[in-house]
């Protein structure tokens, strides 16, 4: 059987009803409750390495690591660094990351790592594709240019042929906004590096 209690307001009458005391309410009365752990608390992933920022499943957390690697990448003098190759099997997540504000800062991420990194030319395949499926198809138009400025630094690196097929591939997507950004690509590659380098 269920306790009941007369609840009164702040001018001493009671209130029309009676409600069923459990602790919830008793609590109302009694001590406060006690302090519920906050999923998000910053705190937590703030003292992790930059590397593990930026596959944290918080996404202010892989934010907080893009943006941390961007100027990491920056201070990276020497292109054959062992520092590279930390983010070698992260830079796809980079591109790839499922929230949009983050995602925007890991492309920049990715792009200064593919314009210093000597190892970037190992990502090429992998990056480029997640470029085609999970940033073209973006509305923002500033990330789709840093998508098509990650594709151009490819082939700067001379990683044409990778590049192209990825490309090509985007064109037979079933998603519009894909095959039209691809289009785009490809035809701005051909303006900046001639017919010679990319046929």
């Amino acid at each position: 059987m269920s306790l009941s209690f007369t609840v009164k307001r702040k001018c001493g009458q009671p209130a029309a009803h009676c409600l069923p005391l459990t602790p919830a309410v008793e609590n109302l009365w009694g001590s406060p409750p006690p302090p519920v752990a906050n999923m998000g608390d910053d705190s937590e992933w703030m003292k992790l390495p930059t590397d593990q920022k930026c596959e944290h499943k918080v996404w202010k957390a892989r934010l907080s690591g893009y943006e941390e690697a961007v100027k990491l990448f920056q201070k990276i003098t020497d292109e054959k660094s062992p520092e590279w190759g930390k983010y070698l099997g992260l830079l796809k997540k980079f591109v790839t990351d499922s929230n949009a504000v983050a995602q925007l800062k890991g492309l920049e991420a990715a792009l200064v790592f593919v314009e210093n990194a000597h190892v970037a030319t190992k990502t090429t395949g992998e990056v480029v594709s997640g470029v085609v499926t999970k940033v073209f198809n973006q509305p923002k138009a500033r990330a789709k240019e840093l998508g098509a400025d990650i594709c151009m630094m490819y082939i700067e690196i001379e990683k044409v042929e990778v590049v192209q097929d990825e490309l090509l591939k985007g064109l037979d997507n079933k998603n519009p906004k894909i095959v039209v950004t691809c289009m785009d690509t490809l035809r701005r590659a051909l303006s900046e590096y001639g017919s010679k380098i990319v046929r």
